[in-house]
């Protein structure tokens, strides 16, 4: 789904994302799955089968984030209006004057392994939360509840991605092996939000009864678990694969580069404390 999108730079950095005509109907795909998910007969079947509703719980949180980045329909919107997104790294000004084009900016210069990390917290508690039996078992009694799940699920989802592929103007802000661990952390978390459910001998969802159609609720929850699994490594192994072979291709010693990584953040670091202290003493001069 998103090996065509993710583009390395030099050295495993992120690249600059670039103008991608013809990939607007990602998005497009993206919010008609969406809104597939809250109207009838997806909708209805929601609230009689744990793995319809799981559906629900991947389209919002993985396959229409992961497709709406990749479409990055941020021009369309009017929230870009930069015609080559090539934000000013340094300068601190963007190449156009809409709102992303001044965070695609600033976020070059915002490049912290522990920003990133923090957009996969939320994705994995907003993930966890709409999992766990009491909601999912709400959500079989009031309709309304996929609208919420829906509103998270989706903005955590877009802010994952956005730190995992381009998404003109926006570019990852962690080199390619930074993102392959965001991308394989966030697969891990709703593997093993799935893994006990799948070992489960009894109906863990008490709203739902499939009993009529044939379908055990063990046999209901099985399936839950494939299709989490399935939908989960589709978005996801694509970018760990691409980010990994690309950063191994652009460094003949992956030790060597692993070793560059940690000297150049140790060096920033020291830059950044040097330069506070010269200042220090310049004022005091």
């Amino acid at each position: 789904m998103s090996s065509a999108a993710v583009t390395p730079g030099q050295h495993g950095e992120a690249a600059p994302p670039t103008v991608r005509d013809g990939t607007h109907w990602l998005a497009a795909a993206g919010v008609l799955l969406v809104v597939a998910c809250l109207v009838p007969p997806v909708a209805t079947l929601a609230h009689q089968y744990v793995f319809v509703e799981s559906v629900q719980f991947t389209v919002f949180a993985m396959a229409g984030p992961a497709l709406i980045v990749l479409g990055a329909p941020w021009r369309f919107l009017g929230l870009s209006r930069a015609a080559t997104p090539s934000p000013a790294v340094g300068s601190g000004e963007a190449a156009g004057t809409g709102p992303l084009d001044r965070l695609a900016a600033s976020r070059q210069q915002q490049r912290s392994f522990l920003r990133a990390a923090g957009f996969l917290l939320v994705f994995m508690a907003t993930c966890l939360v709409w999992r766990l039996p009491p909601v999912v078992d709400a959500q079989a009694r009031q309709p309304l509840l996929a609208v919420a799940e829906m509103v998270t699920l989706l903005a955590a989802g877009i802010g994952l991605w956005l730190e995992l592929v381009p998404s003109p103007p926006l570019a990852p802000r962690l080199p390619n092996p930074h993102r392959a661990a965001i991308a394989a952390l966030a697969m891990w978390s709703t593997w093993a939000v799935s893994y006990a459910l799948g070992f489960a001998n009894h109906a863990v969802f008490r709203g739902y009864d499939a009993a009529g159609s044939g379908l055990s609720a063990v046999a209901d929850q099985q399936i839950t678990v494939g299709l989490v699994w399935a939908v989960s490594a589709l978005c996801f192994v694509p970018v760990v694969f691409v980010t990994m072979l690309a950063w191994l291709r652009n460094n003949d010693d992956p030790d060597e580069e692993l070793q560059r990584l940690a000297r150049d953040e140790h060096q920033q670091a020291v830059v950044r404390g040097w330069d506070h202290r010269s200042r220090g003493r310049r004022g005091g001069s």
